[in-house]
């Protein structure tokens, strides 16, 4: 496999907010891409429920690893990703003129609501949209429903711009469409990409680490949810992958009904979604992975659960 490893860890590699992301486990993620002895070299992370990219995006700029593919399923999210990778520099210099007010957002809100109900809107147009609900949004998702940082009065403490640095964020996005061929977006389902992979001819090049939307919180914090068929199907796609992989899940009584045959640990994580508590969620491992000898996080419990 070939290093891509550069001098220094960037704290934050994603333009994007995303709570309850991942991105803080890329550490532990990349020693286990790094670490993994398989037929063949593994040079692909793939990541079929993109988000935020945040440990995807980490792996690539800070640890050894070729190619990144995320595949995403809300159009407006797959707007930004692909406007990032082919029209970077021109959505960073519209980045840095923005000024955020709360007609702008009510506009984005707009165009991420026509999108999400099939309609036609301009993907450069789109992808900002989607860019602006999530840095000037409470929450940070990107669903019509979001409410402006601050409210509607503006005028308490924190107001609607707090997290629209603008320099900052024009040049992660430089920095993310800098990546070139190794970073590669697809928009589009997730479970259809794992579905296909056992036949597209990369299976045995491919490491899955997958983070879908989760069960015990219903579709309430995604634009594109699932339900009981659609959490079933993926674990059927995961089920019969020869590729190595890992899956998060919330700590939900179904999840090891779901993979009987696989390991799977319980471990402590913070929630940052307008609340500090801790809960607890679950990885699953998939087939020749080994358990993690502490919190993938990098602190907190962890806990094996009996077979």
């Amino acid at each position: 496999m070939t290093p891509h490893r550069t001098p220094a860890r960037t704290r934050y590699s994603s333009p994007l907010r995303y709570p309850g992301g991942k991105a803080r486990m890329a550490p532990w993620l990349t020693e286990t891409f790094e670490s993994l002895q398989w037929p063949m070299d593994v040079e692909i992370w793939l990541e079929p429920f993109g988000g935020g990219a945040g440990a995807a995006l980490t792996a690539l700029t800070a640890g050894n690893v070729p190619e990144a593919w995320i595949v995403e399923a809300n159009p407006a999210l797959a707007a930004f990703w692909t406007t990032v990778m082919s029209d970077g520099p021109a959505l960073a210099a519209r980045v840095e003129r923005t000024v955020p007010t709360l007609a702008l957002f009510q506009d984005s809100r707009q165009n991420v609501a026509a999108a999400l109900g099939g309609e036609q809107v301009d993907p450069f147009e789109l992808g900002l949209s989607a860019f602006i609900l999530n840095r000037c949004s409470r929450s940070g998702m990107i669903l019509p429903s979001v409410g402006p940082i601050g409210g509607k009065t503006q005028d308490g403490q924190h107001t609607i711009g707090a997290r629209f640095n603008a320099s900052a964020l024009a040049e992660r996005i430089r920095s993310v469409h800098a990546l070139g061929d190794r970073f590669k977006v697809f928009a589009g389902d997730g479970i259809s990409f794992l579905e296909d992979l056992q036949h597209s001819g990369v299976q045995d090049e491919v490491f899955c680490f997958v983070d879908p939307p989760y069960i015990g919180v219903g579709n309430d914090l995604y634009a594109i949810g699932m339900d009981d068929d659609l959490h079933q199907r993926l674990a059927r796609a995961l089920n019969r992958l020869t590729a190595p992989w890992l899956l998060t899940y919330d700590a939900h009584p179904q999840i090891p009904l779901l993979y009987p045959d696989s390991e799977i640990v319980e471990f402590d994580i913070p929630h940052t979604a307008g609340s500090s508590r801790v809960g607890r969620e679950y990885l699953v491992l998939g087939p020749g992975m080994g358990l993690p000898e502490a919190n993938p996080l990098g602190k907190g419990n962890v806990y094996r659960l009996a077979a």
